[in-house]
């Protein structure tokens, strides 16, 4: 038997048994992580201010609800963050996402300007809306009584929006997983300011003792104009590198730094190279991932980690994405 034969015929016979394991996995009657969750979902949003440091934020809050339409009683929390002068509403397809399975998930927009850009007081904004979102969690008279779990919280976001989950998650024990999408560990290159726009990668890492989800695109690095969106000694593989076990790493292959964000159009990306895979598909495979991680590290589901690997499994053979785990 040739080799080109050979190989054909391993490919094909790990593709038939992963995709029979991803049969067996759903086989409990659940939607799994790729598809729309059992849960309808809501969405509120609010201003957020905080007086003592002058801050205002927009927040969007997705959230699962019953068949009377009130929200379903203590579910996990997840921050989503947005990157450099984007918005909360631009990941609103991560949030339905995760709210159909089951998750509270706030999407903040944080005070940014392009001539005013604060990691630091970004990380805190961070801090300040999850901390409301637990507050109203409790609050009685709020529509929200009793919708978050404070035990169960992960934190997630694109490009710098990554970089501030795990600054914040860095700083707050509260924090239990994080699944970043293409995170820049970035500064300013013309003026660095270390306590203005501090370092993650390598310094802070070795505080993270939590479980990290790492997705990157592959063409971040390159240059499309002037510089890359996801410089290659700032992205997401320097993460990976310096983060402590357990951590899983996807490279998602010919894809660019914007195509994770609903409105790729946006003016801030189209700088960003992009790939020839499908925006919506970008999208929709990372939001699986998501939803199985965190239903795995906050709802401590085997099930949905034997997904998340099988399905890696098959996303890798089929030549759509490279792995690495530690």
């Amino acid at each position: 038997m040739d080799t080109k034969r050979a190989l054909r015929i391993a490919r094909v016979t790990v593709l038939l048994g992963v995709a029979s394991l991803l049969v067996v996995f759903s086989a409990g009657g659940e939607p799994g992580p790729d598809e729309v969750g059992s849960f309808p979902f809501a969405e509120r949003r609010t201003e957020l201010r905080d007086e003592g440091r002058d801050r205002s934020i927009d927040l969007l809050v997705i959230y699962p609800v019953d068949a009377t339409e009130s929200p379903v009683r203590s579910c996990p929390l997840i921050v989503f963050n947005h990157g450099f002068l984007l918005s909360g509403d631009g990941y609103r397809s991560y949030g339905r996402h995760l709210a159909s399975h089951g998750f509270v998930v706030a999407l903040p927009t944080l005070p940014m300007t392009l001539w005013d850009v604060h990691h630091a007081e970004l990380a805190a904004d961070v801090r300040f809306a999850l901390d409301s979102c637990l507050d109203v969690s409790e609050d009685q008279d709020h529509p929200l009584f009793g919708a978050i779990d404070g035990s169960r919280i992960g934190a997630s976001g694109h490009s710098l929006g990554g970089k501030l989950s795990l600054l914040e998650a860095v700083a707050d024990e509260r924090i239990r997983a994080a699944a970043l999408l293409d995170p820049v560990d970035g500064g300013n290159p013309v003026f660095p300011d270390p306590e203005r726009y501090p370092s993650v990668a390598p310094e802070r890492m070795p505080e993270l003792e939590i479980p990290i989800l790492l997705i990157g695109a592959e063409l971040g690095s390159r240059t499309a104009f002037l510089t890359p969106c996801a410089p290659e000694d700032e992205n997401y593989q320097r993460f990976f590198e310096a983060a402590n076990p357990p951590a899983i790493e996807i490279t998602q292959l010919d894809v660019g730094h914007g195509q994770y964000v609903d409105k790729a159009a946006a003016a801030i990306l189209s700088t960003c190279s992009i790939g020839d895979v499908p925006s919506e598909r970008v999208r929709s495979s990372a939001a699986a991932y998501l939803a199985a991680f965190f239903l795995w590290t906050l709802n401590d589901s085997d099930t949905a980690l034997a997904w998340l690997e099988a399905q890696l499994l098959l996303d890798e053979a089929e030549g759509r994405i490279l792995v690495r785990r530690k």
